[in-house]
């Protein structure tokens, strides 16, 4: 979705609510953007549990909330698991919706990373983009070290 038209009405409406600039307000705008991204992956990764399972284990004896949590549920937690890590990895990086609402109070390193590019200070600019990149490369290796078939097989068990 279009980033900067959200932000800016996000923004004047923080902005008359007195959240501009409140370590509130920005943690709402990072659970706004996460939100979206966070339902549009969960909601495909319960879109592509098999529903024959399910109606298999009603059809054997399992209530509803039983059917849910033994094969819903650990079918689909690799979905939500990797949606969880896009969202973190997204609040992270974000930029925009701080920028808005955040500043000057509240300065998050993507903030950081600007304020010193602009100010010329590439030493510090750097830094802060290598701390930005390490938890994307730490996740990374967690995905390809945990989320693999045959190790989210055995999740519900």
């Amino acid at each position: 979705f279009p980033n900067l038209p959200v932000y800016v009405n996000i923004a004047r409406v923080f902005y008359e609510l007195g959240l501009n600039g409140t370590v509130a307000g920005v943690v709402l705008v990072h659970a706004a953007h996460g939100l979206v991204l966070a339902v549009w992956i969960s909601a495909a990764a319960f879109a592509a549990v098999d529903k024959a399972l399910e109606e298999a284990a009603r059809n054997l004896g399992a209530g509803a909330w039983r059917c849910f949590l033994t094969i819903t549920l650990p079918l689909a937690a690799p979905g939500i698991i990797a949606g969880g890590i896009f969202v973190f990895l997204e609040s992270l990086d974000e930029f925009t919706g701080t920028f808005f609402v955040g500043v000057p109070d509240v300065i998050t390193l993507p903030l950081l990373m600007f304020n010193a590019s602009m100010g010329g200070n590439y030493q510090i600019a750097s830094i802060t983009a290598l701390l930005l990149l390490v938890p994307s490369v730490g996740f990374m290796l967690l995905v390809e070290r945990f989320l693999k078939p045959n190790v989210m097989a055995t999740l519900g068990r």
